[in-house]
């Protein structure tokens, strides 16, 4: 019996642990996208066109890029937050980190490039402990 609410309480522990981990993880995302909208998505897009001037990514890539990004990464961060559509918003986190590190290379900005990295893993764990989703809008549903 003992062992039994020990091992509950493992789980329990484990459960927490990924529920905080990936609302962090959301929070990040929320506020990248809301930082970009502050000050004016136009200029967020002028911004960035300028940083991507003489590189090789095209401006015909890089102004819808910039129009996009800031709302996929709010709609990411609200779903992580959330726990809702846990695999979806994961996917979409990396996905979001894959375009932007390869921007970072391309810049180049090996400091971004090392961050995105570290977020990059974040997401593969909690994509590889997506079992320990107990904590969330998925679970609640489910029941």
């Amino acid at each position: 019996v003992e062992e039994s609410r020990e091992v509950n309480m493992q789980n329990g522990n484990r459960e927490v642990a990924y529920a905080l981990l990936r609302a962090t993880l959301g929070l990040v995302f929320l506020f990248y996208g809301l930082g970009k909208l502050h000050y004016g998505l136009d200029a967020f897009v002028l911004g960035l066109t300028t940083r991507f001037t003489n590189t090789l990514l095209p401006t015909v890539l890089v102004v819808p890029f910039g129009y996009i990004l800031p709302f996929a990464e709010l709609v990411t961060g609200i779903l992580l937050i959330l726990g809702a559509f846990n695999r979806l918003a994961l996917l979409s986190a990396g996905l979001l980190l894959a375009a932007l590190t390869t921007g970072a290379v391309i810049e180049p900005s090996p400091g971004t490039v090392a961050d995105n990295i570290g977020f990059a893993l974040v997401v593969f764990l909690l994509l590889w402990t997506a079992e320990r989703n107990h904590y969330s809008l998925d679970h609640l549903i489910k029941r």
